[in-house]
């Protein structure tokens, strides 16, 4: 099989075992804000896991044998994507419920925020460069998306608390775009359908 999906569900696994130990766990990272860093939960790095997991999973393809397929395999590796979005979302429920942890909740989001904004940047220009993109925003948002200790810009919705509307609302647009563009082949123009 190309595609090798048990990467995927290693990656899930890794995920979990990870989101447990890190719980609440607090890391102090370079800021560009007057008021220094007040540090970031650990988990916000998690949703890297998933993120690479994924593309590196959906770039395993063997594209003759998919140009002539009868089933559309485009529809196939957005089963996949749901799918593992779906565990995460389900993985960070059951352990806010749990175990108390709300940023387990948060940390799904950041994952579908992010693993939508990899799929976007891959059907642009590759995975690659999906990658880099996914990191260097996480990374600009831990830097510079505070105004003040505990209130996050606008624009930085993985840093704002679980439960909140609007991050809500970014990350289903995130993971519509990001599934719009799956299937696409990486560099070419996405045209509405």
């Amino acid at each position: 099989m190309a595609r090798r999906p048990w990467i995927v569900a290693a990656g899930l696994g890794l995920y979990a075992v990870l989101l447990l130990l890190v719980r609440e766990n607090v890391l102090r990272v370079p800021s560009l804000t007057v008021f220094g860093s007040p540090g970031v939960k650990a988990m916000n790095f998690l949703p890297l896991i998933v993120c690479v997991c994924l593309l590196h999973c959906l770039e395993r393809r063997l594209a003759p044998a998919e140009a002539t397929a009868v089933r559309r395999v485009r529809n196939a590796d957005r089963l996949l994507v749901t799918v593992a979005l779906g565990t995460v979302v389900l993985i960070g429920t059951v352990f806010h419920l749990a175990f108390a942890m709300p940023s387990a909740t948060a940390c799904a989001r950041n994952t579908l925020i992010l693993t939508g904004i990899a799929l976007a940047a891959r059907a642009w220009r590759g995975a690659a460069l999906a990658a880099v993109v996914t990191v260097g925003w996480l990374l600009l948002t831990l830097a510079c998306g505070l105004r003040t200790p505990a209130d996050p810009y606008p624009w930085a919705v993985l840093l704002e608390p679980a439960g909140r509307p609007e991050a809500a609302l970014a990350a289903l647009l995130a993971l519509a775009a990001g599934l719009y563009a799956v299937g696409h082949p990486p560099g070419r123009r996405l045209a509405l359908r």
